[in-house]
């Protein structure tokens, strides 16, 4: 016989407008009240209970499952049942709430687990992005302040540069002006020389020899000539005198303006330096503003993660807690058996003959159809066929039914794997000795479910019909 827990099924005899098969402990909130057909009893708690969680979008719809005991779906009685759902809709949809109906709750508590895990992993990687981060804001304010230190040094060097340059400039000038200075006194001594020799002769015409030979005695002959040897030599040293001053302050006025032009050279290159600098010190505070605010963002995150990772841990709290108030429930023998017996009854031959018609049909993904089933398709189409009507998806099928355990498979069960993530995301038809029709990658088949590539993805198996 078969054991475990129950969660009521879908009746078929109801009308899909007016009632919707949900998650959670895979009860049925029914608009309509008098349409609702579980046990023979009717509530209003139905219709508050659907309203309730209808009032948060995307809540306990698509057979999202609010209960789970080790992956396993759970069922109260319909009293407990209706208090637990109120406050697991009202937890669930504050929480959403507070997230601003960005987070996606985990659907079984193996699913939640993984989240939580999920999350403790972003904020390890934001925490270790932050002290990166942290890390490159210091290097950079470090090369910065080096930046600006040698921007001011630079500025410094200029600043003396250019006083220099003026002190330089201001000698330039004084050399120019000594230099015609010494132009027009060379003139002046040259003017006076020739006036004394005028003065040796009446009207300043005659040249020296005439100013010798008009000498009147020997003597005066030999102070004539003492005088023009006089002013010969006082004119040549004067002219000596007057070049080599002239030669001076050419060489120092040449000079100087070399000297002003290294200043104008070193003048730009400081100020390409300084450019050069600027441009450093605006990357850096570019980089430390962008890292900056890469870091506020980052903190943003690792906080909404923490609150993230805070919920999801009430979460787990929660489904733990309510796991350990439905175990007492699994081992009720009678509300087990109540439930089988409350199972449509089937001819389970005729239903896995029908199945065994699709074998080859193609596999489709999403695919619902004869010309193309997918793994929940195909079990959904068999069931179908046989008045049976069953969720959409194998993660909506393992909420239904009785769970079975693998030595207690019978014909017509539903089995479960774990395939290419957690929980239930592949589902068959069992057809007896360890042997499963399904639709697969290759199409429907038939398989062995212990073999060594279902065997290690086995994941459970609900019981649906008798």
């Amino acid at each position: 016989m078969h054991s475990g827990s129950i969660a009521p099924r879908y009746n078929s005899q109801l009308d899909s407008n007016d009632c919707r098969a949900r998650g959670g402990a895979a009860f049925f909130f029914c608009k309509k009240k008098a349409n609702y057909r579980e046990r023979g009893g009717e509530s209003a708690d139905h219709v508050e209970i659907y309203e309730l969680a209808m009032r948060q979008p995307g809540f306990l719809v698509n057979g999202i499952r609010i209960l789970y005991v080790n992956d396993l779906p759970i069922d109260l009685n319909w009293g407990d049942s209706v208090k637990l759902v109120k406050r697991v809709c009202v937890t669930m949809i504050c929480m959403a709430t507070l997230l601003n109906s960005q987070v996606s709750f985990a659907t079984t508590l193996a699913g939640a687990k993984q989240q939580a895990a999920a999350l403790k992993n972003q904020i390890s990687s934001t925490t270790l992005q932050i002290q990166q981060d942290q890390v490159r804001v210091e290097t950079l304010k470090t090369r910065l302040g080096l930046i600006n230190h040698s921007l001011q040094n630079v500025r410094v060097a200029m600043s003396a540069n250019l006083a220099h340059m003026r002190v330089v400039n201001h000698q330039l000038v004084v050399l120019g002006k000594r230099i015609k200075v010494n132009e027009r006194q060379l003139t002046t001594t040259r003017t006076e020389l020739q006036g004394q020799l005028k003065t040796m002769y009446e009207h300043g015409t005659v040249s020296y020899l005439q100013v010798l030979f008009q000498s009147t005695s020997f003597q005066d002959f030999l102070t004539r000539l003492n005088m023009l040897v006089t002013v010969a030599n006082a004119g040549q040293a004067l002219e000596k005198r007057f070049q080599a001053l002239k030669q001076t302050l050419a060489v120092q006025h040449r000079q100087t303006v070399s000297y002003y032009g290294e200043l104008i050279h070193t003048q730009v290159s400081d100020n390409v330096l300084q450019q050069a600098d600027v441009l450093l010190q605006q990357e850096q505070q570019q980089s430390i503003q962008s890292i900056q605010t890469n870091m506020s963002n980052q903190q943003l995150r690792h906080g909404e993660l923490e609150s993230q990772l805070q919920l999801t841990q009430q979460q787990i709290a929660s489904i733990e807690a309510a796991t350990a108030r439905a175990e007492q429930l699994m081992h009720n023998t009678t509300y087990v058996s109540q439930t089988v017996a409350g199972m449509p009854s089937i001819n389970l031959q005729n239903m896995l003959k029908y199945a065994e018609g699709y074998l080859g049909t193609p596999y489709s993904w999403g695919g619902t159809s004869p010309s193309g089933f997918d793994c929940s398709g195909f079990t959904q189409y068999v069931f179908a066929h046989s008045g049976v009507s069953i969720l959409r998806t194998s993660e909506q099928q393992f909420a239904e039914g009785v769970s079975v355990s693998y030595p207690n498979l019978s014909l017509g069960d539903l089995v479960f794997f774990s395939t290419y993530a957690p929980g239930a995301t592949h589902v068959g038809i069992y057809i007896g000795n360890g042997l499963m029709i399904d639709a697969q990658d290759y199409g429907v088949s038939i398989d062995n479910i212990s073999n060594s590539y279902w065997g290690p993805k086995y994941l459970g198996a609900r019981q649906l019909v008798k």
